[in-house]
């Protein structure tokens, strides 16, 4: 894959402008600890992830979707 000089490449983001966040990244975002993040991803819980390279990736939809899953409601 050649590309040319003018085309800039951003950490963090893969193909079309997709960001991927990194453990700690996504651990900062979800406010829990990157080890929480880890015990969740081996016991098969916690938002989908995608490897890169072997390391985990997990795109931001993805972080929302688990956030959604687990909204709690409260009926008045």
């Amino acid at each position: 894959m050649n590309k040319n000089k003018s085309e800039s490449v951003t950490p963090g983001y893969f193909g079309k402008g997709k960001r991927l966040y990194s453990v700690k990244e996504a651990a900062e975002y979800l406010g829990i600890a990157v080890q929480t993040l880890y015990n969740m991803r081996h016991r098969r819980q916690g938002p989908d992830y995608v490897m890169i390279g072997g390391v985990p990736k997990y795109e931001e939809a993805a972080i929302e979707r688990f956030i959604e899953s687990n909204r709690v409601c409260l009926s008045a």
